[in-house]
Formats: C-alpha cells, sequence, structure tokens
C-alpha cells in the first residue's frame, strides 16, 4: 500500500511540475504532461482497487469511518503563470490540508487503540490517513518552495512568514514519521504472528497526540499568513511612492528613449522570471523619470521620426502602473502590461537595442 502512494506522489508532483519546465519546444512539454496524466490515472485506479481491496478485507474494523479519499491532482501548473497572491493562496489551502490530514490521522490512531489492540486491517486503516497527510505535506512545501524561488528576493516579510510556517511544518511532519515508524513496528509484530505489546501501541498514541499538538501549532502560524502578505505589498508600495524623479529627460527624444529604457530594463530584470526589490526600486526610479519626461514633452511633435504623432503625455501614468503590478507581484499582469506598452510607442529611436541608446 505504501508503494502504490508513494507511486501517486510522484505523478501528482510530475504532473504539477510539467509546465515548469522554460525554454522547452511546446511539443517536448505537451508530450511530457501527456506521460505525467497516464501515470496519474494508472495510479488512481490502483488507489481506487486498493480502497476497495480493504473495505472487503476479513477482520476489517467494521465500527471505523470510511478511509479518506485519494487526493485528487490539481491541473498541471506553470507557477510563472500565477501571481504572487494566486501562489500564497494554494499555499494557505495546501497547509490547511495538510493540518487537516494530520488532525484525521490522529484521530483514526486514537479510534483504532481504543481497545487497547491494533489488527492487521487497523494499521491498514490509519496508513490510508497517513498517506494523505504525507501527500498534503510535501505538496505544502512544493509549492512554498517555488514561492521560495520566485519572490524570495522580493517579499522580505512574507519569507519571514514562510520560514516560521516550513518550521512547524516540518514538525509535524516528525511526528508523522514516528506515527510511521509505530505502524512498521506494529505491522512487523503482527506478521510474526505475536500479540502487540501494550507499550508499542503507547508509543503509537503518543505520537499521535505529538501530530495534533503539532498540527495546532502550524494552524496558529499559518493562520495571519495572507495578511502578511498583504502588510509586505503595502511595504513595497510605500517604498515606490517615495521615489522621486532624479535625472528628468531634456527633451522629447530623451523622453521617448528613457521609456524604452524602462521598458527594456523591466524585461532584462525578468529574465530569470523572478524580481528582487532591488530591481524593483531601479525600475521605480527609471519610471519616476520617463513618467516626468512623458508628461513634460509628450505632446505631439507633428513632422517624421519615432512617436512624432503620439501623444506621450496619455501614457505617463503606464510607468507607476507597471511598477505598482510588479510591487504586488502580479507579474503575469506586469508582463502583459508592459508587452502592450511597447506596442503603443510603435518605433524605437535610433540606437536603441532594436533602436536606442539603452539610457539617455
Amino acid at each position: 500500500m505504501k508503494s502504490y502512494l508513494r507511486i501517486l506522489f510522484a505523478a501528482l508532483t510530475v504532473a504539477a511540475l510539467a509546465a515548469c519546465s522554460l525554454g522547452k519546444q511546446a511539443q517536448t512539454d505537451a508530450v511530457n504532461t501527456a506521460v505525467a496524466g497516464t501515470q496519474v490515472a494508472q495510479a488512481l485506479a490502483q488507489a481506487t482497487v486498493n480502497a476497495s481491496a480493504l473495505t472487503g478485507m476479513p477482520g476489517a474494523p467494521t465500527t471505523l469511518s470510511a478511509a479518506p479519499a485519494t487526493p485528487t491532482p490539481a491541473p498541471a501548473v506553470d507557477y510563472v503563470t500565477l501571481s504572487e497572491e494566486e501562489l500564497a493562496a494554494m499555499i494557505d489551502a495546501a497547509v490547511a490540508e495538510a493540518i487537516a490530514a494530520t488532525e484525521s490521522t490522529s484521530a483514526a490512531v486514537t479510534t483504532t487503540t481504543s481497545d487497547s489492540a491494533v489488527t492487521t486491517a487497523e494499521v491498514t486503516y490509519v496508513y490510508d490517513y497517513y498517506y494523505n497527510a504525507e501527500y498534503y505535506v510535501q505538496y505544502a512545501e512544493e509549492l512554498m518552495a517555488q514561492y521560495y524561488d520566485l519572490y524570495g528576493d522580493l517579499a522580505s516579510e512574507m519569507i519571514v512568514e514562510m520560514n516560521a510556517i516550513q518550521s512547524e511544518l516540518n514538525q509535524m511532519n516528525t511526528t508523522l514519521s514516528s506515527i510511521d515508524q509505530s505502524l512498521q513496528e506494529i505491522s512487523s509484530t503482527l506478521a510474526q504472528g505475536l500479540a502487540v505489546a501494550e507499550d508499542t501501541i503507547n508509543q503509537l498514541n503518543d505520537a499521535a497526540q505529538q501530530a495534533q499538538t503539532k498540527a495546532e501549532a502550524v494552524k496558529s502560524q499559518a493562520q495571519d499568513m495572507l495578511s502578511v502578505l498583504q502588510t509586505d505589498q503595502q511595504g513595497r508600495l510605500d517604498q515606490l511612492s517615495q521615489i522621486k524623479p532624479d535625472n528628468i529627460p531634456t527633451d522629447r527624444l530623451a523622453a521617448l528613449q528613457t521609456g524604452f529604457a524602462f521598458i527594456d530594463e523591466a524585461k532584462s530584470a525578468l529574465g530569470d522570471n523572478k524580481l528582487s526589490r532591488g530591481e524593483l526600486m531601479n525600475l521605480a526610479q527609471l519610471g519616476a523619470n520617463a513618467q516626468a519626461g512623458f508628461a513634460q514633452f509628450g505632446g505631439r511633435a507633428g513632422g517624421a521620426g519615432p512617436g512624432a504623432n503620439l501623444d506621450l503625455s496619455q501614457f505617463a501614468g503606464k510607468f507607476g502602473e507597471i511598477t505598482t503590478l510588479f510591487a504586488r507581484g502580479q507579474m503575469p499582469q506586469a508582463r502583459g502590461n508592459l508587452d502592450g506598452f511597447e506596442l503603443s510607442l510603435g518605433q524605437r529611436p535610433a540606437g536603441l537595442p532594436g533602436g536606442g541608446v539603452r539610457r539617455p
């Protein structure tokens, strides 16, 4: 039973991460996703067979509640396409599932040991809960790892919060491992046709009680995670509000060059699919300078040349809009906004990459 559930988790992880490999050809990604989907389907089918077999086992505990449902795999997700809030919400939900599954595991142990005896069927029954908890703990840890990778250099307060949750989650997982060890010891004893010692049952109960305690600690630590995210994002916005222009373009052409320099710098910063606090502040400064130039020299110039017939002043607010999206961790929206803004500006001045001096 342990092996098929481990296969299930591996398949789920493959499916969840199939779209995360950047730079691969779309055809290769499609093949990988299809293979992962087949593995998941096979694992789920095997889980159903085992669950059905359990309910029909001779001597199976008739007074116990039904075993937990096998976790349904989430669709394959490319985490880069998620905003910070969306990823944080997924983490919050996964942590809540891990807590609930751990509490259910603890309750299952208490129920099966209430008569001071444990049967083989009861060990199997508890393991169903244990593997459910194990899956959600590992899923939460995987999502947190993705958050660290994408926002570790930007979200200072959230990283502190994540570290605290991770620490509590690790301790909870340790207690689950203790339950596993006790169940293995009991299984070994039963396989030899021997009676399970009272001390061993007490050890299992102690591990279950510790798991319950640690689950409550995780719940307490994680309950304000989303409010910490809001505080962190507001802190970034407050920093942006302090930035004033320090190098205002001196003419229309310089203003246009500064606008494209902002776009290029933003795309370069996002080349690794993450943004640091320093990169955000640099973009905000470039944006403040470009915004001042667009506002001052933005009227239609007429004639020929890049942007001659554009009223640049109407785009002055785009710089603050885009940097605000970055500060809020809304990277997909910021990318789309950035691309649309670049198209709106039309032809680049001569000399910039694809046409201009990177900075005026």
